[in-house]
């Protein structure tokens, strides 16, 4: 889409440092990239419309979806698993298991392997469990008996018209012999979630929600909320390397106060109040899996953000 050039001036953004942003995100194998700044698009950058998978970027949304669901009196944060589904759903002892809360999910401290038996302690230990974390879909079906689709629709997608978003299952299964679903979504709907997030819950996700998801959730991985990461904490955790301890925040040139839902091959949303910023980023896995969306490419999102940040007032 193009941009109005005169718009932009009048908001005091740099174009020539924009249009080198936007570049670099070409040649970085974006697929799609929208920034919008005080609520006006800034970039919209895509080399299709289709939407495509945004892998763990969907733990943001489920999250929003959580605070929807407390503030309906469906459940709460504090609430056992065992009392919203059948017990024995994991490998731990039973009395291990009546530990395990919608908080310990959230903020994947669940002292579980993927197995879902013991490893760590509950509560206290970070560990990336896909696994667990999926079980807070179930949830939310059994709860309200519609499916995740349903719900989505009308809890969030038809609301802020998020039009080419959808659940999709994958071939791995649960051990409750369900399939793990994945997130198919595009730039231009994530930057509407973002803004949601930016206006504080925009009358359908609690406020308090949105500052409570946003908090530490473990001494562990201090950067780690529920399902969004913040970018003020002294160090952090990487998913699947949690046995490495990092120093620093997981974005050194985006601001502070910026949160972030992440997922796999350099996927993200973005959410910086202190700017009014929402950048959202899709990417596009190839079959022969060139650097630009390889997992172990360089990291796009903070030499990203040092070229935006030329570019805003």
């Amino acid at each position: 889409m193009s941009i109005d050039q005169a718009k932009l001036q009048d908001l005091g953004i740099d174009t020539e440092a924009l249009a080198a942003a936007s570049a670099f995100s070409r040649q970085s194998g974006t697929h799609q990239l929208v920034v919008k700044f005080a609520g006006e698009t800034i970039i919209n950058d895509a080399v299709s419309e289709d939407a495509v998978d945004v892998y763990a970027v969907q733990k943001g949304l489920l999250s929003l979806m959580i605070g929807i669901a407390e503030d309906k009196y469906l459940i709460e944060t504090c609430d056992s698993v065992n009392h919203l589904m059948d017990p024995e759903w994991t490998k731990l002892s039973p009395w291990d298991e009546a530990k395990l809360t919608i908080e310990t999910l959230l903020s994947m401290t669940t002292g579980m392997n993927d197995g879902l038996g013991q490893q760590g302690v509950i509560g206290e230990t970070w560990r990336y469990n896909n696994v667990a974390y999926n079980y807070l879909k179930r949830i939310l079906e059994e709860q309200t008996s519609q499916s995740l689709q349903d719900l989505s629709n009308a809890w969030l997608f038809d609301n802020i018209e998020m039009n080419q978003t959808f659940w999709i299952e994958r071939e791995q299964v649960l051990p409750d012999g369900r399939k793990l679903t994945g997130l198919m979504s595009t730039a231009k709907d994530m930057a509407k979630l973002g803004e949601l997030v930016l206006n504080r819950g925009g009358g359908l996700v609690p406020a308090y929600y949105i500052d409570d998801m946003s908090k530490p959730s473990s001494k562990e991985n201090p950067a780690w909320g529920w399902y969004w990461w913040n970018n003020n904490q002294d160090y952090f955790r990487r998913p699947m390397h949690e046995e490495k301890l990092i120093q620093g925040v997981p974005n050194p040139n985006a601001p502070e106060d910026m949160i972030s839902a992440r997922g796999a091959f350099q996927n993200f949303l973005n959410v910086v109040p202190s700017l009014q910023l929402v950048v959202a980023r899709t990417t596009k896995l190839r079959p022969n899996k060139d650097t630009s969306t390889d997992p172990k490419a360089p990291p796009f999102e903070p030499a990203f953000w040092t070229l935006l940040t030329k570019a805003l007032p």
